[in-house]
Formats: structure tokens, sequence, C-alpha cells
């Protein structure tokens, strides 16, 4: 489905599935703190340190399973305490307002080792069953990295994205790196003997048609999902920008040119690109074969691949001002969320670390006017802003207290 973003605005909705209070025991700056939210704009303001920051991170780690500033279970703990506690509300609505809002409870347990996730009191040991039930997006000054970084944070990205956007992608992901895990240990052996003997060629022809047939399937709906994505981030950034600049986002792949493939323009036929897709996975497996043996290691697939992004035919990365990457990202965040409403007909959460001190008040007011009824949105600032609503979005203020 290829909504537009003139589409979304015109849309009201009713259903939704919202954060309705979370409970933080030992948490960051937390030695105990409970916090009711509006289903609407939730604006979090107080001065430096007041924990506004770690206040997003926590509605983050409840929905994702993952902070957006760390992967140290230990540094999301108080000092000195033993166990940390995480606890939230999530409640659903209906159109029909007669009917009651049906609730679930999501809780995580950290210790300096371990974690424990919970859903209605219940351990869940399904990460695919929790990750679905209260997706968010988030955008924080860090973000940066999602240009200037490594292609693993654009890879991290497109997996999390994918699977909202295609469920069964978890389960070819999880089987992609399994094959991949397996086939790395052989090349391994290989590299270690420098040869290589006939049952291991055996056994590396078998991983190799593994990773050749899912590593296809992933690439399909990563490049499935870019080319929606595409569509609203470029809408987006044209209105931002007022038509000065453009943005374009590519699927670039280790296999090969998938550029056809990628392009909006271009009608995307299933089987068509499946086997395309495949028989470059093919040539380029063939193609690195000597080398693969020689470092022993994979060298071509999905784990491999990167997005590329540009402003007005330019890298982003490498021409990019600072404010152009900060727009672009948000851009992207941003048109995350709209690709998942035309997917479920509902918005993730939207998650936004000091957005507002990061633009002008030209596209301020050009990104206020991007936010939907039907989205629960957080917005950290160190000051109250005047916003008593948007497109008569609720909006609730949350007052953190400097802490001692």
């Amino acid at each position: 489905m290829e909504a537009t973003l003139s589409k979304m605005v015109s849309i009201m909705l009713y259903a939704a599935v919202y954060l309705k209070s979370i409970d933080l025991q030992g948490f960051r700056n937390f030695a105990s703190a409970q916090f009711e939210f509006s289903p609407g704009l939730n604006i979090l303001f107080g001065q430096n340190a007041a924990g506004k920051t770690n206040l997003l991170e926590a509605i983050c780690l409840l929905s994702n399973l993952r902070s957006f500033r760390t992967h140290s279970i230990r540094e999301l703990m108080t000092w000195n305490v033993r166990e940390s506690f995480l606890r939230g509300v999530i409640c659903e609505e209906k159109e029909d307002e007669s009917s009651l809002p049906r609730t679930k409870t999501l809780a995580i347990r950290l210790k300096p080792n371990t974690r424990e996730v919970l859903i209605n009191a219940k351990p869940c040991t399904s990460s695919k069953e929790y990750l679905q039930i209260f997706p968010s997006v988030a955008f924080h000054p860090d973000d940066l990295t999602f240009v200037k970084g490594s292609p693993a944070s654009r890879r991290y990205f497109l997996d999390r994205a994918t699977f909202h956007f295609y469920p069964p992608y978890w389960s070819l992901l999880t089987e992609y790196n399994r094959a991949l895990k397996q086939r790395n240990s052989l090349l391994r052996e290989v590299q270690a003997k420098r040869r290589l003997e006939a049952s291991e060629r055996s056994s590396l022809e078998v991983w190799e048609s593994q990773l050749q047939m899912l590593g296809s399937k992933i690439i399909l709906q990563r490049i499935r999902f870019t080319r929606v994505l595409q569509q609203f981030v470029k809408q987006m950034y044209l209105q931002w920008m007022n038509g000065a600049e453009s943005i374009q986002i590519r699927y670039t792949s280790s296999i090969g040119s998938v550029e056809a493939l990628s392009h909006e323009g271009q009608e995307l036929a299933h089987a068509e690109a499946y086997q395309h897709i495949f028989e470059l996975y093919g040539q380029a497996l063939q193609r690195h074969q000597k080398r693969e043996y020689q470092y022993g290691t994979t060298l071509v697939g999905p784990h491999r691949d990167d997005l590329d992004l540009e402003i007005s035919e330019k890298s982003l990365k490498a021409y990019g001002s600072q404010g152009q990457q900060r727009t672009a990202i948000l851009a992207v965040k941003l048109a995350e969320s709209y690709v998942y409403y035309d997917q479920y007909a509902e918005y993730p959460v939207l998650l936004l670390d000091d957005v507002t001190s990061e633009l002008d008040m030209y596209r301020n007011a050009r990104f206020l006017e991007c936010l939907q009824q039907g989205m629960q949105v957080f917005i950290s600032a160190t000051e109250k802003p005047d916003v008593a609503s948007v497109h008569n979005i609720p909006c609730s203020y949350i007052q953190l207290p400097q802490q001692e």
C-alpha cells in the first residue's frame, strides 16, 4: 500500500494504542517514580539533569527492549541498587466509545547481567510477541550516528522498521543469522587449515543455499520498506525545506546493484524482484568465494548492506551540514511512523528528545504540522513551551523537578 502524506493528513483516527502510565524503580536517576500520560501530546519539561531523557529512555526500553543510549544494563540501573523495575500500562481504545479500553501491563526487571520481561505479570520468552504490542519511534540528539556512524546502526533501523512493516521478517532474520553463524564457523576452519576438504565443501554448499534463499527474501523486504519510507520522507522534507532541497534514500547491497528495484517510480513485482535478487546473490557468493576462504568470513549478504541518504543528489554523510543531517533524520523517523500507520491504521508512539531546539522556527512549525490525531507523542524541553494543542491533539505538561 503506497499512501501519500496528504492522504495521511486527511484521515481522522479513532483507534489508538498508547502508554497510560509508567512506574520506575531504581532506573537511572529515578529511585521511585510514577507518571500518568495523555493519549495525545505529552510535553516533558524541566532543567538539565532533571531526568527528561531518562524518562524517554525508559519508555523506549519498555517498548523496544532496547535503550537508545546504551547496551549496558548496569548503566540503566540507579547506582548501588541490586535490581531495577519498569512497569507500563498500555491502553488500546476502539472507535466504539461505549466499550472500555483494553489494557496490558508490560514490565522489565533488570539485574546487572540479566533481564526479565513480563506481559501481564507473566514471563515472556518471545521477543517477537512482545515487540508487536507497543511499538515506538525515537529521535534524540545522538541520532547523528544514523548518518555519520557505521552501517550497523542503519541496518538495525532497517531490521526493526522492516519487522513492523512485515512481521514474518523476524523469522527470516533469525534463520539467516543462524545460517550465517554456521557458515562463518566453517570458513574459519578453512582459513585455519588453508585448504578445503570435500566434507567442508559439501557443508558450505548447504549453508550457502540457505543464505542465498533467506538473504534474498530479507533484501526484498528491506527494499519494499525503503520504497514506501522514501515516499513519505521525500514529501515531508520538501515541505519542511519549502521546496529548496530534496532527499533520496537508497538501499545499497553488497550482492550488487539493486538500484532498479529500489527506485520508487518503478513497479515492484514480487516474484520477478526476488528472482533478480536471488541470481545476483548467487553470483556474488561465487565472485567472493576465494576471498571468503582467505578471510574466514562471509563478505556478502544483508549483514553487509546499507542505506544511502542524499540531499539534492549529494551524500548527506559527506556533504550535509549538521542541521541538514538532523532534519533528515527527524524526517526519516517521523516517516517511519507514517509507514506504520499506512500498514496498520494506527501510529507507533513518538519519542522526541529535545527536538524543538534542533530546528529553527520555520522547521519547528512544519514539524508540528505533521503530528496527527491518534498519535501519542512525548517531547522533552528545558522550558514549558506555549503549545495548547496541535491539530486538536490534546496536550498535557509534565514537569520534572530538579534532582538534588
